[in-house]
């Protein structure tokens, strides 16, 4: 006798990954610039043709912006935005060696946090 399946557990297929660049996840403050705010905020991902972040009134969609992190400047335009997070494209893709540097600032900040955790 084979086992019932019951009601509505049909295996459903995986999502399907739409995206062209694979996301980075960070969890890094990074400070936003754009003609009319400037605020810290966090990047919570990254590729190498954008990032999202989040925070507390973020731009419009539309709007351009420049995100800091130690030495890199990242320009971009705010793609998508709306109940505290935004997707912001890049101007220019970014290289393997900029999300490498992004990553060692994370390591920088997550240490000087535990230091001050002491």
């Amino acid at each position: 006798m084979q086992p019932r399946k019951s009601f509505g557990t049909r295996a459903r297929p995986a999502p399907v990954e739409r995206r062209r660049e694979k996301r980075s996840a960070l969890g890094v403050a990074v400070s936003l610039f754009s003609v009319t705010q400037s605020r810290v905020v966090l990047m919570l991902d990254v590729s190498t043709g954008g990032a999202r972040i989040s925070g507390q009134s973020l731009p419009e969609t539309g709007k351009d912006i420049l995100l800091k992190i130690a030495d890199t400047e990242l320009f971009g335009r705010v793609i998508r935005s709306g109940e505290g997070e935004a997707a912001i494209k890049f101007e220019q893709p970014i290289d393997d060696a900029v999300l490498d540097e992004l990553r060692q600032a994370v390591s920088e900040q997550t240490q000087v946090a535990m230091l001050h955790d002491r």
